[in-house]
């Protein structure tokens, strides 16, 4: 009875149906409670369902019977790096090789978890000896084409994404990786027409589907030419966020050193602010147009993966203006210190992702928000009383 539910559990985890799968091996292992095959399928299954915790516990119980099992290490590696625990990762994979180091996709995993570190350098040479055990080795390719995007010439990452690409022209991840290499380059037309393709293939993933917004509004004439010049080739919304600070600071330094700039400053900084305004207010709700949705919190995030910077640039823009018709410091603190963590946050990049996508976007711009608020309150407060 253990090889018949094992067999379907193996099918059913072929066919994507973690799930009905996770059953079947369950059922397996009421007559085999030590079988490592079964809790290897049960892991994979609970990871795909996103059950870290449920997983977590499972697979301590699975190496309680089988320490030596290079196959539930591995699985305990792919875990800790979905959970972003990279040192428990890296402890289960470099044992899983130990014990098995002809497999290529244990160094596959290895090299993500160094990438938790940002350690690239390392991190290329495992995808090197992951392709070297396996040239053909899809999610190895991709991954390399992304890191030699930053650290080697474009025609090398182009020879690997097209040969990922080539491997398997209907994954998803592949027209990701094509994407993002011609959105470095700026050419936003191709990294569109991928992404479209990629969301066509796998329209579930939050992610992809996010940015194929985001590429959209990069292509909407007679914008394209403006949005691409203020982004340039900054994918983190560095140059923005800072052409935002000097447009909204110069003024307010006027104004607290008590010399009003004149009509014609006003009528200027206005002129400047027309497109600051289209891209950081215009711009975001085309992209959550483009879903044709009723607004909640699901879809606003998914169309807006930088939404914790637009949420700052906002309270920036509101604030100095507030600032400029009051007077009143505490504002010039909170449009001072949106401006500064927005800029130092936009220095935050992930290889495996060509714009910044977080995963609770919401949650963040108004953590982001309340500490911008906070101290400035707190700053402003302490001004007061030392006067």
């Amino acid at each position: 009875m253990t090889d018949y539910h094992l067999n379907r559990a193996h099918q059913l985890y072929k066919l994507n149906r973690y799930e009905q799968c996770y059953q079947e091996a369950q059922k397996a292992l009421q007559y085999d409670i030590e079988n490592e095959r079964v809790y290897f399928l049960m892991l994979l299954s609970l990871i795909n369902l996103k059950k870290y915790d449920e997983a977590e516990t499972l697979g301590q119980t699975a190496l309680s019977y089988s320490p030596d099992s290079d196959e539930l290490l591995f699985t305990m590696g792919v875990l800790y790096n979905n959970k972003d625990d990279y040192p428990k990762a890296r402890k289960h994979l470099e044992a899983a090789i130990q014990i098995n180091p002809e497999n290529s996709q244990y160094f596959f995993h290895l090299a993500k978890s160094h990438l938790g570190f940002n350690q690239i350098k390392i991190a290329k040479r495992l995808l090197d000896r992951s392709l070297y055990l396996n040239p053909n080795n899809e999610s190895a390719l991709q991954l390399l084409s992304l890191i030699e995007q930053e650290t080697a010439s474009s025609e090398n990452a182009l020879r690997t994404a097209d040969k990922a690409l080539q491997l398997s022209p209907e994954d998803a991840y592949a027209h990701f990786v094509k994407a993002s290499l011609h959105w470095k380059n700026k050419d936003f037309p191709n990294a569109e027409a991928h992404l479209k393709t990629a969301v066509e293939l796998d329209p579930q993933n939050e992610e992809i589907l996010a940015l194929w917004f985001e590429s959209r509004t990069r292509n909407l004439s007679p914008w394209n030419t403006f949005i691409n010049f203020l982004m340039g080739k900054n994918r983190d919304l560095l140059r923005p966020t800072l052409i935002l600070g000097f447009v909204t600071f110069l003024p307010s330094v006027l104004i607290s050193n008590e010399q009003p700039p004149s009509l014609i400053i006003w009528i200027i900084i206005g002129l400047l602010m027309i497109p600051i305004l289209v891209f950081w207010w215009v711009r975001p709700f085309l992209k959550f147009r483009f879903l044709n949705k009723k607004i909640n919190q699901v879809y606003f995030e998914m169309a807006n993966p930088s939404l914790p910077f637009e949420m700052l640039a906002s309270l920036n823009i509101l604030s100095s203006v507030i600032y400029w018709i009051s007077g009143n410091g505490l504002f010039f603190g909170i449009a001072f210190l949106s401006t500064l963590l927005g800029g130092g946050i936009a220095q935050w990049e992930n290889i495996e992702s060509i714009y910044p996508v977080y995963n609770k976007p919401l949650r963040i711009g108004l953590v982001m928000i309340t500490a911008v608020v906070g101290l400035a309150s707190l700053l402003y407060l302490l001004n007061k009383m030392s006067l």
